[in-house]
């Protein structure tokens, strides 16, 4: 090699590296121009990208890679810019020449791009037919036998997804329930049908990850997201992607709510036809995601729980030595099939029955013994009991436990205890707030699907079995969290436990067992509520029972025989709430002086206790006293009234009159909140300057004129009774204005209710019962014009000189009486020919029940014949019993639009029964010689005949 060749060998690097610094500025033009070349030709293949997706198909993977490598690019050159800009083409020549360096190789980045670009056909066709099915069949559980719950809940959310206004819809329930197994079915349904583009399955679970459901969206849309994308950029590829594409996503395991917008999902609407389905422990997630339709997933029924036991178990059930304590094993999963199975999996093979019998012994104590019973059913159950806000719900859900197995729990009773334990509900300033703010509690712990609505009604709740398994595990000795509970409720006990099972628990429980003494003195340093209720053979308590026990504050021993309380009961210097309500046996309570921290006393209903307890007035922290339904003589009203604390009042009993002169100091009592009482008469009651300021305080009463064993109503919270009043006295129309139930009771006085009509504005129920003097309910000739206008119960019975319900024509044009009235209830009133005039139909448009009843003289319901266009547009159910001159609704014929149940008996003359739109679901009466009635009646046409013939439920009529 010669000397030229030796320089140039070394100048041509040399000279490179000189360009880095010499050359910038001509470099960087260079790059700016080039890469929005680039940037445009990327524009052009993405938007051939996009408009292929929609018709089914995807991105080639070169394709993907070279755009990503570009918006790689983009982002490093970008970069560049800014740090020259930053720098203004620095004067530092060690960063000058490192960012000369950058930018060729940048501009030799872009040079392969674009030999790339033009490399031979691979660009040619940017999008192919996709490789994967828009619905990926998915593994399910699903039970073989017959699973008609599962059924009706899949058929139900299928529904849904195919009617074009459900666009969200949310399918909640209880962990283990078989939410996710019945989203799988669904989603395979899908397979053969082709109603979607595509199906996106996201399991969300209890971490919500934003950026991992974007992933796994853009998964299943062949979307590969660069490593330096961020949320707002896949957001932006997502949405521009699913905007033209009928989707149906179903997000699985949700535990909080989100943002659609903030993923980049397109919400669902009629127009774009997608759906999205979740599945979650909280009804509170649905709301929040707006979801149009929510359904609840229940539990299984009992045959559909034994079907799936046996399948999971095999054929060990069948041996007639195991199948019976195999059905009690089973009973005790209480529906759920995540226990069923976990349960009959341990079962299967075991032939022995004392393994089964150790099994149900286990199930029965709430003890994880049987494998797998821990770690695949307490522990994900535990997961929404984790997800409780704060330790205060946590302990009230704990709390629900201390009840028995499918203990109907009044929800009133239980949070008024909570209200009175330390460290429940705090920062209350009344029992009405704690109250309040205890039901909110339970609504949290309901939206977890923690507890569910009583049988009964919305006034009382449940704990699914396994939920209170899980609790007593919880709080069970082993437990390393919460409080500890001995839980013996309803197990039949004769014995109470042994005495050294108390110590160190905080809650016990041995409500509902045959316990009849307790002869013991348990050390129980830590105890704070003791419930012995309901143990109705109880009958003496050991001396020194209550003596080692210094912080009971809740003791409940209603429902029990005890004769007498022992004197170690006044040394519970913490007792916040004594229960001795129903104690049959119960003559007498020792003083409760020394018992200053007593907050809550219950007496009612103990009806042999006649002696006022001593040392009342002493009970300085009172709130609560209920001595209703008692034999108690001499009641010291006075002393009662001079309560400071006291916010509840009941006396209400035929020995608790209290006259009205006594009954006015009770306006001193400056924080009543509620009261019950039984007034003997009104004189000086309603003479206080204060009363009506006073009485319109309170926010819940019950006032009886004259005693009346009457219920409080269940629907109204302040209600006057008025029973056996020859003469009303003066001052009740003043009173009755305050009330949103009226009752009358053989009152001879009431002739109409004309003198009360103008204070009974607010009157939301009504019912008038054995008043013979009754003749006539509302004369619309005394009324005013918004007389009953928030009146939604009507209950008229045994009035048998009842000619007009309303009487004096049709309601003036203005008036807006009744425009609120529900459910119409009228029971043997013989002298009523009929109840409305065609004329007043027009305010009932509101009516949704209509039942008559043993009105023996009835004609016709409605007199006249010229009914307004739609009447009774919401009557859903109406009843006609023992109307034997009953010949017709209306002489006008006319169609209930909205009549969904109609029970007809023992209405011979009624030749043409009503007429009714294909919204009936229900036809039920006992008609005497069916079949001889049956071809006796008229109709209107064959059709309505076929149509009754078909829905009719009474006996047989053929």
């Amino acid at each position: 090699m010669d000397l030229w060749e030796i320089i140039l060998f070394f100048w041509a690097p040399i000279s490179q590296h000189i360009g880095y610094f010499k050359d910038l500025n001509n470099n960087v033009e260079t790059l700016k121009r080039k890469t929005k070349k680039l940037k445009r030709k990327h524009d052009e293949i993405q938007a051939e990208v996009d408009d292929a997706i929609p018709v089914g198909k995807r991105q080639k993977a070169l394709v993907e890679n070279w755009l990503t490598e570009v918006r790689n690019t983009e982002n490093q050159v970008d970069s560049i810019r800014l740090e020259l800009a930053l720098r203004r083409i620095c004067t530092d020549h060690s960063s000058r020449y490192t960012l000369g360096k950058r930018v060729v190789e940048k501009l030799e980045d872009i040079k392969k791009l674009n030999k790339k670009l033009k490399a031979k056909g691979v660009f040619d066709k940017v999008a192919e037919s996709p490789r994967r099915p828009t619905v990926l069949e998915m593994q399910t559980s699903l039970p073989r036998v017959q699973q008609s719950t599962a059924e009706e809940t899949m058929e139900e959310i299928w529904q849904c997804l195919r009617d074009e206004e459900n666009g969200i819809i949310g399918v909640y329930g209880m962990g283990g329930i078989g939410k996710t197994t019945l989203m799988k079915a669904i989603n395979n349904k899908f397979i053969r049908t082709g109603h979607f583009n595509i199906v996106i399955w996201v399991t969300v679970s209890k971490d919500l990850n934003l950026g991992l459901i974007q992933e796994h969206i853009g998964k299943k849309l062949d979307i590969r997201f660069g490593d330096n994308e961020d949320m707002a950029e896949k957001r932006d590829r997502l949405f521009t992607r699913l905007k033209n594409v009928r989707y149906l996503l179903i997000l699985d395991d949700l535990w909080e709510a989100f943002s659609l917008d903030q993923v980049g999902i397109p919400k669902p609407d009629k127009q774009n036809r997608c759906k999205i389905t979740i599945t979650t422990r909280f009804i509170n997630v649905c709301n929040e995601m707006d979801a149009h339709k929510k359904i609840k997933v229940r539990t299984l029924t009992h045959e559909e729980a034994w079907n799936l036991f046996c399948e999971r178990c095999g054929d060990v059930v069948i041996s007639p030595e195991i199948r019976q304590v195999a059905g009690k094993v089973a009973e005790e999963c209480s529906g759920l099939p995540l226990a069923i199975k976990t349960v009959g999996r341990a079962m299967h093979g075991k032939y022995k029955k004392e393994v089964w019998e150790n099994a149900l012994r286990a199930l029965k104590g709430s003890s994880p013994e049987v494998p797998g019973m821990e770690r695949q059913v307490f522990l994900p159950l535990k997961l929404s009991y984790d997800s409780l806000e704060n330790e205060e719900i946590k302990s009230c859900f704990l709390y629900c436990s201390l009840f028995p197995e499918d203990y109907e729990i009044p929800i009133d009773w239980l949070v008024r205890y909570w209200a009175m334990e330390e460290g429940f509900i705090k920062n209350v300033n009344n029992l009405e707030e704690a109250s309040n703010k205890g039901h909110d509690i339970l609504e949290r712990i309901m939206d977890a699907c923690l507890l569910e609505q009583g049988y009964e009604g919305n006034e009382n709740i449940r704990m699914h079995d396994l939920l209170r398994d899980l609790a007593i595990w919880i709080t069970s000795p082993s437990s390393i969290e919460g409080s500890k509970f001995l839980v013996k409720a309803g197990e039949g006990l004769v014995q109470p436990p042994e005495e050294n099972m108390w110590r160190g628990v905080v809650r016990i429980s041995l409500m509902r067992n045959k316990i009849k003494h307790l002869d013991i003195t348990p050390d129980c340093p830590n105890l704070i509520s003791l419930f012995l209720n309901e143990n109705d053979q109880l009958r003496t308590i050991h001396s020194n029972f209550f003596e080692l026990m210094p912080k009971l504050q809740i003791l409940d021993l209603s429902d029990t025989g005890i004769k007498s309380l022992p004197m170690s009961l006044l040394q519970l210097v913490n007792l916040r709430v004594l229960i001795l309500s129903s104690c049959r046996g119960l003559v007498e309570v020792p003083p409760l002086g020394k018992l200053k921290e007593l907050q809550i006393l219950d007496l009612s209903q103990s009806r042999r206790i006649k002696n006022f307890p001593q040392g009342i007035e002493s009970l300085v922290k009172l709130k609560r006293l209920d001595i209703s339904e008692t034999s108690l003589t001499a009641i010291p009203y006075t002393m009662i009234y001079g309560l400071p604390s006291l916010e509840e009042l009941r006396t209400m009993g035929r020995n608790g009159h209290v006259d009205g002169a006594t009954f006015s100091e009770a306006v001193n009592m400056k924080r009543l909140r509620s009261l019950s009482i039984s007034v003997s008469n009104l004189n000086g009651f309603i003479a206080h300057d204060m009363f009506h300021q006073w009485f319109s305080g309170l926010t819940s009463f019950h006032v009886q004129v004259n005693y009346i064993h009457f219920a409080p109503d269940s629907l109204s919270n302040k209600q006057i009774s008025i029973g056996e009043c020859d003469k009303f006295p003066c001052g009740i129309e003043g009173l009755t204005k305050h009330a949103f139930s009226l009752y009358f009771y053989k009152s001879k006085g009431l002739t109409s209710l004309s003198k009360f009509q103008s204070n009974l504005k607010s009157l939301k129920h009504l019912r008038v019962i054995e008043c013979s003097g009754v003749a006539c309910i509302i004369d619309w000739r005394e009324v005013g014009d918004d007389a009953f206008q928030c009146l939604q119960r009507l209950g008229l019975y045994h009035l048998l000189n009842l000619e007009k319900v309303f009487d004096g024509g049709a309601p003036p044009p203005l008036n807006t009486s009744l425009q609120n009235l529900r459910i119409i209830r009228v029971i043997n009133c013989e002298k009523l020919r009929s109840l409305f005039s065609s004329s007043m139909v027009e305010q009932l448009h509101q009516l949704e029940k209509l039942d008559i009843s043993f009105c023996i003289q009835m004609k016709e319901i409605i007199e006249g014949d010229k009914l307004p266009h739609n009447s009774f547009p919401k009557l859903r159910f109406l009843k006609l019993d023992r109307l034997p001159r009953l010949e017709s609704i209306c002489s006008q014929r006319f169609i209930f639009i909205s009549l969904e149940e109609i029970h007809v008996s023992w209405c011979r003359m009624l030749k043409k029964l009503p007429l009714f739109s294909s919204s009936i679901h229900e036809i039920k009466g006992e008609i005497e010689n069916n079949r001889e009635y049956w071809e006796g009646l008229e109709w209107e046409d064959e059709k309505a005949k076929s149509l009754y013939t078909r829905i009719y439920k009474g006996p047989s009529l053929f």
